[in-house]
């Protein structure tokens, strides 16, 4: 099998599987992959593409949050 037969046979049996799998099992894959993709990515490159909503809390000013319960109204 050359190398371009492999490729086309390779999406045609993939795109096989996913046709029986639902939309959230779909999500789920992608989301695993994408994850997979990430993880070989430095932290400041992380940093980089990340959007701007995306905060990272530093330990530190998680220890000092309030964790008493609420009382009453």
């Amino acid at each position: 099998m050359t190398d371009s037969e492999r490729e086309e046979f390779t999406y045609d049996l993939a795109n096989h599987f996913l046709t029986n799998v639902s939309k959230p099992g779909i999500f789920a894959m992608a989301i695993d992959r994408i994850c997979e993709i990430l993880l070989k990515k430095s932290d400041e490159e992380l940093i980089a593409i990340a959007p701007s909503c995306l905060v990272n809390v530093p330990q530190k000013k998680k220890d000092k949050r309030n964790k008493t319960k609420p009382t009453g109204f």
